[in-house]
């Protein structure tokens, strides 16, 4: 319990940087004066409540913090990631302008199916590391001319709303646990059969009128979703 209370307190206090690596189990056995067996408790301890990951044949980490995204208030993944003291970034993965998409997507966005739509593919990131893929489809008469303003870390909500002027209203959002598609997995850098969270989000201007319809695929062992609810009257 004392390995393990000095390795907690260091981790929390900052000591010890967020994806550093820790000390060898034997640095760890030496310095302690106690067996493999008590350190291996005391590690296991800070795994099993989030702390760490072991990694077979490289070591043992200070785990990343998960992610708080709120569901009380909404914001974007940059304003959340900022939120937390992180540094957002996105790597554009696509950008395409077409009227060949699903029936699913024109009825969500309210088009008709002869109207352009864009489809952004995009990775996003918190301090570097992959965090979420998503997908956004929004309609080309609302926002002409994205793509030309659209950069390696360009925030759509400011394209949105300083650029275009738009006014942004009601979101609804669906969360869903599933695997990893295969697209996904190899732009994230998963594993087959690695769970996500899957959130689909529909957000309408002020006037009811759809703006974007996403989809995210988001690491889910990076995040925690939170909301304040009120009681339901009766």
């Amino acid at each position: 319990m004392r390995i393990y209370q000095e390795l907690h307190d260091s981790i929390e206090s900052g000591a010890f940087k967020l994806g550093s690596q820790l000390p060898t189990e034997n640095e760890l056995k030496i310095k302690y004066a106690v067996s493999r067996d008590t350190v291996r408790r005391a590690l296991a301890k800070l795994e099993n409540e989030g702390y760490i990951i072991r990694k077979a044949a490289a070591g043992t980490f200070i785990r990343t913090r998960k992610t708080d995204y709120s569901l009380s208030s909404h914001a974007s993944f940059s304003e959340q990631m900022r939120a937390m003291g992180l540094v957002p970034s996105s790597d554009i993965c696509s950008i395409q302008i077409s009227t060949d998409f699903p029936a699913e997507i024109t009825s969500q966005l309210e088009v008709e199916p002869t109207e352009k739509i864009y489809r952004i593919c995009r990775l996003r990131r918190a301090n570097g590391d992959p965090m979420a893929y998503e997908v956004v489809y929004l309609p080309q008469k609302i926002c002409p001319n994205l793509h030309t303003h659209i950069l390696e870390g360009t925030s759509l909500y400011e394209l949105y709303e300083n650029h275009y002027g738009l006014q942004m209203g009601n979101i609804s959002i669906k969360i869903e646990a599933e695997t990893a598609s295969g697209e996904s997995q190899q732009i994230l850098r998963l594993a087959n059969n690695t769970p996500i969270l899957k959130v689909t989000s529909l957000m309408r201007l002020q006037d009811g009128q759809p703006l974007y319809y996403v989809v995210s695929e988001h690491i889910g062992g990076k995040y925690v979703f939170t909301a304040v609810l009120p009681r339901k009257q009766p």
